[in-house]
C-alpha cells in the first residue's frame, strides 16, 4: 500500500501559515482542513463547533463538507477512539494529566499507548482525501510536538515546510495577543526556533525553509519553489485563493475579505519603538540567518 504524501507546515503563531494554507489549497492535488489538530474540538465536542465558522462562511455545525467528514469518521472508528481528543494526541480526559504527560513523553517509547490515536488520525486523513478525491494532504497545525507524533504514523510520507517570519514582526504580533514584555516575546521566538531546528535535524525530516516575507513579496516564484520541492505541478495553482471555495479552519476574514492582494504585514514598524526593535534584534541575532534587516 502506497503512503500518503503529507505536507506539514511547521511554524510559530502569527507567521503566515493561514495564507500559505489557502494558497496551497488552490492546487488540484491538495486537500486540507487547515489545522488538523483542531478537528476533534470542532466536530466532536458539544458546542465547540458552533463557536467559529468554516472558511466557506458557514458555522462548522452547518457546513455540509465539514459534517460529511465527521460522518465518514464515525462510520469507521469505534467509540474508544472518541474518548479523548485524538487530533491533539491526548491520552487522558483530564487536561492537567495531558499537560503533565506532554512534558516528558516519548512517542516512540509509548507507541502502543498511542496506537488508537494514530489510527484515528490516519482514518481522518484518508477520509478527507477520499471525500475531496485528491491524493495529497496538507496540515497547518504548526506545532512541533504534533510533528513528532505524525512521524510515527507509517502511512504518512511527511514533507515539512518550515515557515518563519522576521522576529520583529512576529514579536510585534505576539505582543498583541499575549501579556508579554518584548523580552519575553523575543526569548520565546528564539526558544521555538531552537526547538524546530533541533527537531528537524535530529529527526531526519525532509523539510524546506520558507520565509513569510518572501512569500508575500514574490508569491508566484515562491509558490513554484515550494511546489517543486513537493514534486507537484508548479503551475497548477492560483494566487487568487479567495476565488475558490475552501473549507479551512483559520482566518475566514482572509478567505472572504474584499482585498484581493497578497501583502506583507509591516505594521510592526509603526507599533514598535526603536529601542524595542533594537532589543529584539539583539536577542534574536543568532537565529536570524533567514533575514537581513530592511
Amino acid at each position: 500500500m502506497s503512503r500518503v504524501k503529507y505536507i506539514y507546515i511547521l511554524s510559530q503563531r502569527y507567521s503566515g501559515s493561514t495564507l500559505l494554507s489557502f494558497l496551497l489549497a488552490t492546487h488540484p492535488d491538495i486537500a486540507t482542513i487547515g489545522e488538523r489538530r483542531k478537528f476533534y474540538n470542532k466536530s466532536f465536542q458539544p458546542g465547540q463547533g458552533s463557536a467559529q465558522r468554516c472558511s466557506c462562511g458557514e458555522l462548522f455545525a452547518d457546513c455540509e463538507h465539514w459534517q460529511g467528514i465527521s460522518e465518514r469518521i464515525r462510520s469507521r472508528l469505534e467509540a474508544r477512539h472518541f474518548s479523548t481528543n485524538f487530533t491533539e494526541f491526548e491520552l487522558f480526559e483530564t487536561p492537567i494529566l495531558n499537560k503533565l504527560w506532554d512534558r516528558w513523553f516519548s512517542p516512540r517509547l509509548f507507541r502502543k499507548l498511542y496506537a488508537d490515536l494514530y489510527e484515528a488520525n490516519q482514518v481522518l486523513v484518508e477520509e478527507i482525501l477520499a471525500l475531496n478525491e485528491k491524493p495529497v494532504f496538507l496540515d497547518s497545525s504548526k506545532s512541533y510536538k504534533q510533528l513528532q507524533h505524525l512521524q510515527e504514523i507509517e502511512a504518512f510520507d511527511l514533507k515539512v515546510i518550515w515557515l518563519s517570519r522576521d522576529p520583529r514582526a512576529q514579536v510585534s504580533s505576539a505582543l498583541k495577543y499575549n501579556s508579554w514584555t518584548v523580552q519575553q516575546a523575543a526569548d520565546t521566538w528564539v526558544a521555538e526556533m531552537k526547538q524546530y531546528e533541533t527537531l528537524l535535524q535530529k529527526g531526519g525530516f525532509d523539510f524546506l525553509p520558507v520565509r513569510y516575507e518572501q512569500l508575500c513579496r514574490t508569491p508566484l516564484e515562491e509558490m513554484r519553489r515550494i511546489l517543486q520541492y513537493l514534486q507537484l505541478d508548479d503551475h497548477a495553482f492560483s494566487l487568487d485563493f479567495r476565488g475558490q471555495e475552501q473549507h479551512i479552519m483559520g482566518n475566514k476574514s482572509m478567505r472572504l475579505g474584499a482585498d484581493r492582494k497578497i501583502e506583507e504585514r509591516k505594521d510592526w514598524q509603526e507599533r514598535l519603538k526603536p529601542a524595542e526593535v533594537s532589543l529584539i534584534e539583539t536577542i534574536t541575532q543568532a537565529y536570524t540567518k533567514f533575514y537581513s534587516p530592511s
